[in-house]
């Protein structure tokens, strides 16, 4: 296999790892593929971890690492006033030093505003492990990106689940577009992954943590909704008649039982 071709397996295997599972891949392809291709492999995982704006600790407090904030090799964060480079295998932040924000038509006071009562909305309605990040766009002077991902990782009980929406604030068109998307996986005697997401574009928006709220309630009733469609519906006409045990399942008990889209949205 060449070595361009083995880059692009090693990233497409990467790239599709669950949530919260990172480091057993990483392993798992170390023991396929020997130590020679650690630099490659931790290569694929920098390009997952930002793709996915994966929380790094950074002396204790979570900043995540996107492609809004990454200058040069580093990353930097206005509201901690921090720029560091990463361990991404390990999720540590490296050689921190202080960072000034400086930006042409930006004060730190509208980020930290910003941050502020993004905050407030994150503790009344997010129930996993939530962190959230407001930095500016630096090639647009007037847009801001606002990044919010929250996980709720459960090994012992063989699920993990992952939320991260990502949107793109324009403070001169009022304009709000990004997406949202979340995946579970459970793999107790299987192998069960959930994915969904949805893009979002909204003009003319007044208060842009409302306009968040909603749109992110509105998401996760239409996860419920899918679901209980999924139980009621499509479930049932799979179904046998007989099972093999020649005993009736009841399947309003025992597939509403079936958590997937239940834990998606508790995600949040």
């Amino acid at each position: 296999m060449s070595s361009s071709k083995f880059e692009e397996v090693v990233n497409k295997i990467v790239s599709d790892s669950p949530p919260g599972e990172l480091r057993e891949i990483y392993d798992d392809l170390i023991k396929i593929t020997s130590e020679n291709s650690k630099n490659t492999i931790l290569d694929a995982i920098e390009n997952y971890n930002i793709q996915n704006c994966i929380p790094i600790d950074v002396n204790g407090k979570s900043i995540i690492v996107s492609k809004y904030n990454k200058e040069g090799a580093k990353f930097f964060d206005p509201i901690n006033s921090v720029i560091f480079s990463v361990n991404h295998l390990e999720r540590k932040g490296l050689d921190i030093e202080p960072y000034e924000f400086t930006h042409p038509s930006l004060e730190k006071e509208q980020l930290q505003d910003l941050h502020d009562k993004l905050q407030k909305y994150l503790l009344l309605n997010f129930s996993g492990d939530v962190s959230f990040a407001v930095y500016p766009i630096l090639e647009e002077t007037n847009k801001i990106s606002i990044i919010i991902v929250s996980t709720k990782y459960n090994p012992k009980n063989f699920w993990n689940g992952y939320w991260r929406s990502c949107y793109v604030y324009d403070l001169e068109t009022k304009e709000l577009s990004g997406s949202i998307s979340t995946q579970v996986h459970y793999y107790e005697d299987g192998n069960v992954s959930f994915q969904s997401g949805k893009d979002i574009s909204q003009f003319d928006i007044g208060d842009v943590v409302s306009a968040i709220k909603g749109i992110e309630t509105s998401f996760e009733d239409e996860l419920d909704r899918s679901f209980f469609e999924l139980n009621e519906k499509q479930f049932k006409a799979l179904r046998r008649r007989l099972p093999v045990t020649r005993s009736k399942i009841n399947w309003g008990s025992a597939i509403g039982s079936y958590r997937l889209g239940k834990n998606a949205a508790e995600g949040k």
